[in-house]
């Protein structure tokens, strides 16, 4: 199983290099058993893939210099999960479950903690419990595009199913 994008602000070349990449990561090794009640287990896969997914954009797209757990202003402690800086630009990546709640407060609290550039950012949400609602999270994930795109910032929302 990899990534599927299911929501994105289009027409970007930058946006296109990384949701290539991150598109082409094989996620079944970290998330066709997601653990639903061990948190260091889940934890550490988390940790897992992101420094994959961290190594492989910085490998594919190495005109972005790539950051893991990124504080870009330490008055709020807020980390970002995968971080880029590029030539007049920031990627934001962040990992969590499928929860319309964190997608929308990753969101808007990491747009108001950066500083005014053009910012890619994408979501990508792994399995989490069975009450999680997918369909709510890919909703905001055109909430988030809308407002992306208002800002002239790019969004790309991505999902990671379980194989049934």
């Amino acid at each position: 199983m990899k990534p599927k994008l299911l929501v994105e602000t289009g027409g970007d070349a930058v946006l296109t290099k990384i949701v290539s990449c991150i598109s082409t990561i094989e996620c079944t090794p970290f998330f066709s058993m997601a653990p639903e009640g061990d948190k260091r287990n889940k934890k550490r896969t988390v940790a897992e893939f992101q420094a994959l997914a961290e190594s492989v954009l910085a490998e594919a797209i190495p005109d972005i210099k790539w950051h893991t757990e990124h504080c870009p202003n330490p008055k709020y402690r807020d980390r970002i999960d995968i971080f880029g800086i590029g030539e007049g630009f920031l990627v934001v990546i962040e990992l969590d479950t499928t929860r319309a709640d964190q997608v929308a407060k990753k969101f808007v609290s990491r747009l108001a903690i950066l500083p005014p550039t053009t910012i890619y950012f994408i979501s990508i949400c792994y399995p989490g419990t069975k009450k999680m609602d997918k369909s709510e999270c890919v909703k905001y994930f055109g909430y988030c595009s809308a407002l992306a795109n208002r800002m002239g910032n790019y969004y790309g929302g991505f999902i990671i199913a379980k194989k049934t």
